[in-house]
This record gives structure tokens, sequence and C-alpha cells, in this order.
């Protein structure tokens, strides 16, 4: 066999014309005409020579040509000298060289053509080249690299090369000659009209590289309307058009076309019992229809690759090329494996975007709606109503990592550019990404979800949730199953407050008296913690505050008073400093964390809970009936538990949160328990206690922690864990007994007792050759919590978000999905009122088409007149 260099010195030289490339520039150096003629009557670049010295010079006649300087052999070298490039191109003798051997200047366009036929049929050798380095290599899978094959011979035939960058200065020539043409033209429709009127009058006609969506839901006639908009493009205009229909086959998508072309009765034609005045039309429809450039392809479940490929062969036929039409989205495959169904039709959706440009060709995708377009009163689809995923209630809070703060989902609507937490299944890691899209959806019905840790969050029924077998909907989520939530949550924090403002305000948020015209008060039974408070408050304040105490049998009073007398124009500082922070004068169940305290860096959080749990938080170490030691936290208010259970999560410390019944006795109690034992060692370690006896409990509870196994398999499942965690099978399958020794027990996965393997179990197995793949879910950054409850929970306004890249975010301390933009550019709804009421209706015979997205125009809402008995749409006449 032979080596690369034996086949290079034996290799044929490739196809050239050095006399045509010397003649051409030696004529562009001696006449401006000839320069003209060569850039209006070929495609030729710098890249068509075969000699990389004549490329130079040829960029650079160019280059003086756009700027309106002379060209001629010594301004060439002057301007190859300028860009650096005079000895790549042989230096100026040889520049002047080719100004003396053209034989005639006039032939310039002729000697342009044979360079850039010689350019062309090195680009088929290279080709030739690529695809059989392909199949030698294999780099993918056959359909892949068939599909990569025919990509490259396309972009031969088109004589398109790599996309370079464009100075602003060639496109505003570029777009002014298209102006100018468009003015002299005088015609309202500037690219493929659909037929009606005042549709084209919204558009201006469909544009090369639309993408457009029509959607419906089933019966509105979005398929008659895309066949009237095709055969109008076809029979009326004569321009090609293409037809993918993938739920009909050839001989219906006929029939539709004679029906509504001859308006024919469907019915009458599909039995056969046809009228004596049916012949004639329909015989005239045929011979219009027969004449029109109409291509259709009924192939089921065609895939992204096949609707590509078949259309770069038609493309290829049939230049120009006119629409494009695909029935329908969601019976389509992408061809490639997706996290779930909405990622596919997001590829295919952007798949056929880029295809669009591509082909320089509009291409129409007809959807179908889902069913929670009924759900509503007006039945009038929306944008929301076409994607694929749910949305959140307002109210819903989004965490902002770069702020570390919480943000209703209601208030971040109409922003983007800031980032959100969010997991890459890959890694199983979080990571910051951008939002590109908030936005409302419209008026929803919406579930309320508990998790076991206390996490609740509202969202439509179709919104997604990660669980152990992939992303689910929540009407599909049930008493049992895990849902994955963040482990710890990462926030930039700045510090804007001192620890002596956030152990003071932790103080006084628990057990602190700030009601309105009361003196500020803070109780407390330990002496020590009373006198510290008072200390806070003097490193705080200063010489604005006299900090007093009293003792009221057990308990001690410190009393927070103003140093001086206090007027209408002068307050007590401490009163001025909580109603800056929004906590002055909540009572009880209205209690929560100010917004300050989760932008500040982790150690201020900290300081701000160990001074918080010396309120109403319990630190007990094991022994005196209690079996293990307990870290908890207790308050009548809801939000203000919620709160301490994010902010917990920002230390990488997980709780749960549960409410307590008092019955008669008055309000529910809300209870945030720390049990794990690697969080309660963090909350030792990070958090700590407030006070002499919180020091000593604390310092009790890590010498009985450290001494004691931990169990890290306490949100895992058996059931769930054998679909992540399975032992491979096969050659390079670890024997069992291998897994047995590595972990210490007679079952490969779990020890007798146990639910499910622990992630420490599962990082050992990972460690094995052949479960290489385990290492990320055993060192995730993801709990799996449990589902509690799914509960009905109203209808109210909805929102969502678009993450760009991992398409999911971190709301309310749970990982959903997120709605995936639509890349089309325009989209179009479908709704006739007959159908949903048809004995109220005044719209009889009447179809709305709601422009409800146009990415370069205006949106409206348009009507056509609708005949049932044809499938066919037409202008309503002028007025109506």
């Amino acid at each position: 066999m032979a080596t690369p260099a034996q086949a290079l010195a034996t290799a044929p030289i490739p196809p050239q014309n050095l006399d045509a490339e010397e003649s051409v520039l030696g004529a562009m150096m001696l006449s401006p005409l000839a320069i003209g003629a060569v850039t209006e009557s070929s495609n030729l670049s710098a890249s068509d020579f075969y000699r990389e010295s004549h490329g130079h010079v040829y960029k650079a006649v160019l280059s003086l040509y756009a700027k309106g300087e002379p060209v001629d052999a010594i301004t060439v070298v002057d301007e190859l000298d300028r860009t650096s490039t005079l000895d790549a191109a042989g230096g100026a003798e040889r520049v002047h060289e080719l100004a003396a051997l053209v034989p005639a200047a006039s032939n310039a366009a002729h000697y342009a053509r044979i360079v850039s036929e010689m350019a062309t049929l090195r680009g088929l050798i290279r080709a030739g080249n690529d695809i059989a380095r392909l199949g030698f290599d294999r780099p993918g899978e056959t359909v892949e690299l068939v599909d990569r094959a025919e990509a490259i011979v396309f972009d031969l035939s088109q004589q398109r090369v790599s996309s370079e960058f464009a100075h602003i200065d060639e496109l505003l020539k570029e777009s002014f000659e298209t102006i100018t043409k468009l003015y002299e033209a005088g015609s309202d429709i500037t690219g493929t009209a659909s037929g009606f009127r005042d549709l084209d009058r919204l558009t201006s006609g469909f544009q090369p590289g639309n993408l457009i969506i029509v959607a419906a839901r089933p019966s509105m006639g979005k398929s008659a309307l895309a066949l009237c908009m095709g055969a109008n493009v076809a029979v009326r205009h004569e321009t090609p058009v293409a037809l993918f229909t993938l739920e009909m086959s050839k001989a219906e998508v006929t029939q539709r076309l004679m029906c509504s072309e001859g308006k024919v009765e469907s019915q009458r034609l599909r039995t056969g019992k046809l009228a004596v005045d049916d012949w004639p039309r329909l015989t005239a429809a045929c011979d219009k229809l027969s004449k029109a450039p109409i291509y259709v392809d009924d192939t089921g479940s065609i895939t992204m690759m096949e609707i590509r490929s078949k259309l770069r062969r038609l493309k290829t036929r049939q230049q120009d090329l006119g629409l494009v039409i695909i029935d329908y989205l969601q019976l389509m495959t992408s061809g490639t494996t997706a996290e779930n169904r909405v990622q596919e039709v997001s590829q295919i959706s952007r798949a056929l975007k880029v295809l669009a440009r591509d082909l320089e060709v509009p291409i129409m995708a007809l959807s179908q709606l889902s069913r929670a377009v009924e759900q509503r009163h007006d039945k009038r689809p929306i944008l929301s109503d076409l994607r694929e995923s749910g949305c959140l209630s307002g109210e819903t809070r989004v965490f902002l990592p770069q702020e570390g703060v919480y943000r209703p989902i209601r208030e971040l609507a109409g922003r983007r550019g800031f980032h959100v937490v969010a997991l890459d299944p890959e890694t199983w890691q979080l990571e910051r990404r951008v939002v590109s899209k908030a936005f409302a959806t419209g008026t929803r019905p919406v579930y309320r979800l508990t998790t076991r840790l206390g996490h609740t969050i509202r969202a439509t029924g179709n919104h997604k949730f990660l669980a152990f077998d992939g992303w689910r909907r929540l009407d599909d989520l049930a008493h049992g199953i895990r849902i994955a939530v963040p482990r710890a949550l990462a926030g930039r924090g700045v510090a804007t407050m001192s620890n002596a403002e956030l152990a003071l305000l932790g103080h006084l948020i628990g057990d602190g008296c700030t009601r309105a015209r009361r003196a500020i008060r803070y109780t407390s039974r330990d002496e020590d913690v009373a006198h510290l408070v008072a200390r806070l408050a003097s490193d705080v304040f200063g010489g604005a505050v006299r900090p007093r105490l009293k003792r009221d049998k057990r308990w001690f009073h410190t009393y927070l008073a103003a140093a001086g007398r206090l007027t209408r124009a002068r307050r007590n500082a401490v009163t001025a400093w909580l109603e800056e922070l929004g906590a002055l004068g909540l009572r009880g169940p209205e209690k929560h964390v100010p917004t300050r305290v989760f932008a500040q860096p982790a150690e201020g959080v900290a300081v701000f809970l160990r001074h918080l749990w010396a309120t109403e938080g319990s630190v007990v170490p094991a022994g005196r009936g209690v079996s293990y030691p307990m870290v908890r936290y207790d308050s009548t208010s809801e939000r203000l538990t919620r709160d301490v259970q994010s902010l917990l999560l920002r230390l990488g410390i997980l709780a749960s949160r549960r409410a307590l019944s008092m019955g008669a006795k008055g309000r529910a109690s809300h209870r945030l328990t720390v049990s794990g034992q690697g969080d309660v060692e963090r909350f030792i370690e990070l958090v700590g206690g407030a006070g002499a006896r919180n020091a000593a409990a604390c310092s009790a509870i890590g010498e009985q922690v450290r001494g004691t196994t931990a169990s890290t398999n306490r949100d895992t499942s058996r059931a769930a864990s054998r679909t992540v965690v399975r032992p491979p099978i096969g050659p390079a399958a670890v024997a069992s007994r291998d897994l047995q020794q590595a972990l210490g027990s007679s079952d490969c996965w779990t020890a007798p007792g146990q639910g499910g393997p622990s992630r420490e179990r599962v990082g050992l197995v990972a460690g094995t050759p052949a479960a290489e793949g385990l290492a990320a879910p055993a060192t995730s950054e993801v709990y799996w919590d449990e589902v509690v409850t799914v509960e009905p929970d109203g209808i109210e306004e909805v929102y969502d978000l678009t993450v760009d890249g991992l398409h999911n975010f971190v709301a309310e301390d749970v990982i959903v999905h997120n709605s995936i933009e639509q890349d089309a550019d325009l989209v179009m709804f479908v709704y006739r009122d007959e159908y949903y009421n048809p004995e109220e209706t005044d719209s009889a015979g009447v179809a709305e088409i709601n422009l409800a997205k146009h990415r370069n125009g205006a949106t409206d809402t348009t009507k056509l007149a609708f005949q049932k008995r044809y499938a066919k749409f037409a202008d309503l006449a002028a007025g109506a």
C-alpha cells in the first residue's frame, strides 16, 4: 500500500489554467471596464485562483476598485505593500509582469469564467476526497455521514463559500440596491405571495429564509389553509412548491387539491357520486393542477435529515423553489437523541430555520396545539400555546446567582440577559446560564406541588420537573416519585451589612417586638444573649441608642430606646433601620428574611442564621430521651421558615419543612429540621450557636456526630436507582463478586435493609473500569426529593423563562424546565368560532387568521372565508 508521500508524488496535478489567471489579472490592471466585466459576469473570489500569489493580487485590485482609486501595476504594488502581502504576491516585479502578459483586455470575462470553472473542478475533487475520508474514518453514524456527504456536494453545486465577516459598507450597498429595485417595481409583495389579500398586506409575502408556523387545534382547517396557499403559489404564479405530508397520503392530498380548485364537495368526490355539473369543474381543476409545479412527498415519520436531503436535490432541479410546506411538525422526528420531546421539537424547529436560510426558501411548518387551548373560556390560541412546556405562577421565586437573591417570576417578565442557575444533565453540576427571555404566557389552571423537604411550587399541569427517568409533566407526577432539587445554591453576594447588623437583625426578627408606637424590645430567657443584643445595638448605632436591660421573672428584656428626645423629624435609629429593611412592625405570621440578607456573601448569611437560631431555634445534643442530635427552627410564619430553608441552601445545608397543627390552641406552627449527618455537621461548623448555652450544645453535637457513620442514601430509592445505576452487560461488565468485594456487601447495590445505593456506594462502583459513567451521579449537585402531593390550586396568570443551552432553572429551590423560544419568523393561528359555538356564533363560514408573531413587521388578525364543503379558504368580499 502506498504511503501518503508516495500517493502525493504520483497524484495528477489538479485542474488549473495559469494562463487564464494571469490574463484576467493583467486585463483588470489595464482596464476598468475589464474589472466591471469580471465582477458582473462571475462570482470569482481570491480563493478560486490556483496560485495563491494571484489571489493576493486579485484582492488588491478589488480593494482599489471598491475605493474608486485607479488600478494599475503601480497602485496594485502600493496596495499590496500597504497590506503587507507584496512578498506573498511575488514582489513588485511579478505584478508588473502580469500587467504585460494579457492577450486582450476585452476577453477578461471569458478568462474569469475559465478560472472559476477550474476552481469548481478542484472543489469537486476536494469534495470527493472529503466524502471518501468520511467513509474510511467513519466519524459518526452512517445516516449522519450520508447527510454530511450530501451537504458537501450541495454546497459545491450552490458555489457557496464559508461565511466570513462582511464590512457594513458592503451590506449597506446590497441593501440599498434591493430597496431601489423594490421601489422601482412598485409592488407591495416582495416575497412569495400566499394569495390572500389581507394576509399578504401584513407580510409582504413570505420572504426567502423565513420559517412560518401555522398552528391550530384539530378541525380548524390548518392543512386546508396550507394547501390553498400552496395551490395559489404554484397554480396562479407558476412557482414550484414542495409539500411534505406526514398525516395524509399523496392520494388524499391530490383529492383535497381537486376539491378546493374545482369547488367539488369532498364527500361526493370520495364516494364517486358526482353531479353532472361537477365534471367540468373537476376536469378544469385537474388540467390546471397538472401544469402546476407541485411536488408531494408522503413519507411517514420523516426525519429532519431526510427532508434536508430531498429539498437539496429538489432545489438543484428547481432553482426558483418558492415555498416548502410540512404537515405537520409534531409527526416529525429529529433523527437524533433528544432529552425529551420539548427538546426534540426545538431541534426540529431550529433545523428547519437553518434549512430555510440555506436554501433561501420560505418553509411553512404546520403545528397542532394541545388541549390547553380548550381549557380557557376564550378558545383563541396565543403564542404560549405553541410551546410544549408549561408555566409557573407569578409569585414563584427564581434564584438569581449574581445577586444571591430570589425574585418573583412576574417581576422578571420583560427582562433578558440576567443569570439563573441551571443543571447540566451530562455532569450533574449546577451552572450559571443566561436568560434570553422572561414573559407572561396567559391565564391557566395551576397545581400545587409539595415535596418531602417541604418545597412547594405552583405550575401548570404541563410544566416539567426532572425525575429519575427524565423530564416529566407535573400532571404525570404522583406521591413517591422523586424529583431533582439542588443540594446547594452558591450566590455571589456582596457584603453591604456588617456582622453586627446581621446578628442584631437575626435577634430582632426572631424574638423582637418592633410594632409601631411601641418601644423596640428584645426578649430572651438567656441573660448573656440579652446582653449580647445590647452590645450589638451599641456597635451598630453607637450613641444614637441607649440599650437598657430589665428582668421579668424568668425573662430578660432588652429595650433599644433612643438616646435623645424623639420628634416628627427625629426617629429612633433602630426603627428607621428596620423600616428601610422592610422588617418593621411585622407580626408573627408576617415575619420574613429581608432581601438584603440574601444578597450577603455566605459568611454573612451564616452570621444571620446563627443569631436567628438563638431565638426560636433548638440545638439539642443526643441524650435524656433524645436519641439523635436535634437541630430545628420553629415559627408561626411559613414564609420565615421557607426563607431560612433557602438561606441554609446557600451554605450547602439541606433542611426539611413542615406545618404542625396546634389544634384548638391557635394557628399552626412551621418547623424546619436539619437531620442528615452531613447537614448537621455543616450546620455546627458554619452556623454554630450564639450565646453560651447554644455554643455548648453545638460543641456537644459536634462531638457526637463525628464518631458516627453517615447514611448518605436518604435521597435514593431502590426502584429508581436501578434505572440510573445499572451494572453494565456484555464483555465490559464487571463481575458481581468483584463489585461485592469492592462494596463489602453481598448485594452490589444495597446493603440489607437499605432502600437504594448511597452516593458513596455509587462512587465506589463508578471507580471500576466498566462503570465510569456513574462518576457524575455519584458526585452530583442534585438531591432527589420525594413528591408528597399534587393538588389543583386555582386559575391565574402564569409566566416562564427561556434559558440558553440547558433549558432549565432553579425556582422555589426546585429544578424546573423552561419554555423553548420558537425559531419561527412568522406564527399564524387559525381559529373558527363556529366550531365551538355553532348555535350562537355570528361568524359562520369565517376563519380568523391571527398573525401573532412577525419578526420583521406588524401583527394583526385577518379574516378569510372558509368553504367547509370544499375545504377551501378565500378572501372575504371587500368591506365584509
